[in-house]
């Protein structure tokens, strides 16, 4: 299972890396058990595009439905499905844009802790470094 990271680099720019959830075990892999904060439910409609933006705290997002897209501010653009999970920390810089591409985007955010860190997962594919746009 992978999450998507959006973050916030040195420079201001947004950035978005995909890391591996840790899990152990046999037949059925597990991972740790985490806390949440608390949880909402959020429907954005197709077609809609929020301009750039932070994210407003520290929150896994699962996509349930619709097809989205995430632009960091250096111009990457990610596509992610129903069933795609995103920990949004760019909670300071340049923030990213968000499209909602086909249907109804279907959201759950559970608002994670300061302790929940997923920097360290193993990394699956890194954000590409390009130099920002002036």
């Amino acid at each position: 299972m992978r999450v998507f990271r959006l973050y916030t680099k040195d420079n201001g720019d947004s950035a978005l890396d995909l890391h591996e959830i840790p899990m152990t075990g046999g037949d059925r892999p597990l991972s740790e058990t985490f806390k949440a904060e608390s949880v909402f439910f959020r429907d954005t409609p197709e077609g809609h595009v929020q301009t750039y933006h932070n994210a407003p705290r520290r929150q896994l997002i699962v996509l349930t439905t619709g097809i989205m897209e995430i632009e960091t501010s250096d111009g990457e653009r990610t596509v992610c499905q129903p069933g795609d999970l995103v920990f949004a920390e760019d909670f300071t810089g340049k923030g990213h844009i968000t499209r909602s591409l086909r249907g109804t985007r279907g959201f759950m955010h559970l608002v994670m802790p300061d302790n929940f860190e997923i920097k360290d997962w193993p990394l699956v594919k890194k954000s590409i470094l390009k130099p920002a746009v002036k």
